[in-house]
């Protein structure tokens, strides 16, 4: 399997507004992604319990596989 085109630059990122933390809340991402609708967020991203991982989020960012 191959890595998606900006996987770790998107993850850097992340870790770097998460202060290394990696897992982030509907609302962490909210503000990251600059998106304002939680619904749109959570069809959007495959969050567990409310929460999705920096490496989850930045694959789906990058345009890597993003499972429901």
């Amino acid at each position: 399997m191959s890595e998606a085109f900006a996987y770790r630059d998107n993850l850097r990122s992340i870790l770097e507004f998460s202060g290394g933390r990696h897992v982030l809340s509907i609302g962490e991402v909210r503000d990251y992604t600059g998106f304002r609708d939680y619904r749109a967020i959570k069809k959007r991203f495959p969050f567990r319990d409310n929460y999705i991982s920096a490496e989850t989020l930045a694959r789906c960012l990058s345009g890597g596989e993003c499972e429901k």
